[in-house]
């Protein structure tokens, strides 16, 4: 479980350090030392390197440094370890969330496929993949370390997990309501996912399984199954497919995040993820009934 910070202002605290304790003043402290080093960074691989590969490795090593950056925030001015990053057990929470990831999408896509809605036209070659698995690690390492593992966690401390989960979702939503096609189908489903990877981080206290699970999403989608990932152009993957029927079904231009049936299956996974985060003790009050 995250360590709690005293929030409160007690007599004799010096007023520096009740701002410095302020929940927002947190959340903005830890994603500006992490967001700028990797924007520095990734600006530098973008312009030098005309190469693909080597400006999404760029990308990668910044997303990196921005973590290393973020815990030398926690402990030089939270004061605390940064149990969020903690490397045992990593690997094991990441291989276990990405491979649940990509089974998500799998079922999603079958159960599109057995209503007439997909249909593969074409294997690629495997080297298809290098690119969008190194880009949705990225990826979800970036989102999640900011929206899970920064400001799911702060808020959590303050107002408890059930109103935290509620608004990493709704924020979440609200993040890709700029993306081309969107729909309302669309936007329930990504502020589900928001509270599945918020639920994913409750269980553990740590990035790893969230991080790993958004990559693995998104990673099947593009990398394997050529559909559009929230709506984002529609790339080459291992497995050319081809989607076909109303919108409701297919998700449509936005691709399968915005189907129905997408849908019911994110609702029962995060179900079920609340509900096993809920029985292992994971849930935290907020500060009024503590």
């Amino acid at each position: 479980m995250t360590t709690a910070i005293d929030l409160g202002g007690a007599t004799g605290v010096p007023l520096a350090h009740r701002i410095l304790r302020f929940p927002l003043t947190r959340i903005v402290l830890a994603l500006v030392f992490f967001m700028v080093p990797f924007l520095l960074i990734q600006a530098g691989a973008t312009h030098f390197f005309e190469e693909k590969l080597f400006s999404r490795l760029g990308q990668f090593f910044g997303a990196c440094m921005g973590c290393l950056s973020y815990a030398f925030y926690v402990v030089k001015i939270e004061k605390r370890a940064v149990s969020e990053l903690a490397l045992p057990g990593a690997l094991r929470e990441y291989s276990a969330g990405f491979v649940l990831g990509g089974l998500m999408v799998c079922l999603s896509v079958a159960a599109i496929a057995a209503f007439g809605g997909v249909r593969t036209l074409s294997l690629a070659s495997g080297s298809v993949i290098a690119l969008p698995l190194l880009m949705h690690i990225t990826v979800g390492l970036i989102e999640e370390m900011a929206m899970r593992g920064i400001f799911f966690r702060v808020l959590q401390e303050s107002v408890g997990s059930w109103l935290a989960l509620l608004a990493s979702g709704l924020v979440f939503g609200a993040m890709h309501m700029i993306n081309d096609n969107i729909s309302v189908l669309a936007i329930a489903n990504i502020a589900l996912a928001g509270v599945f990877f918020a639920a994913a981080f409750l269980l553990t206290g740590r990035l790893w399984l969230c991080a790993a699970l958004h990559a693995g999403w998104n990673f099947f989608q593009d990398g394997v199954f050529s559909l559009a990932v929230s709506g984002h152009e529609v790339k080459a993957g291992l497995l050319v497919t081809e989607l076909s029927g109303p919108d409701w079904l297919t998700g449509g231009a936005f691709g399968i995040e915005g189907s129905a049936v997408d849908l019911v299956l994110v609702a029962l996974a995060t179900t079920a993820m609340v509900m096993l985060a809920q029985r292992r003790g994971r849930m935290v009050p907020p500060t009024w009934r503590r």
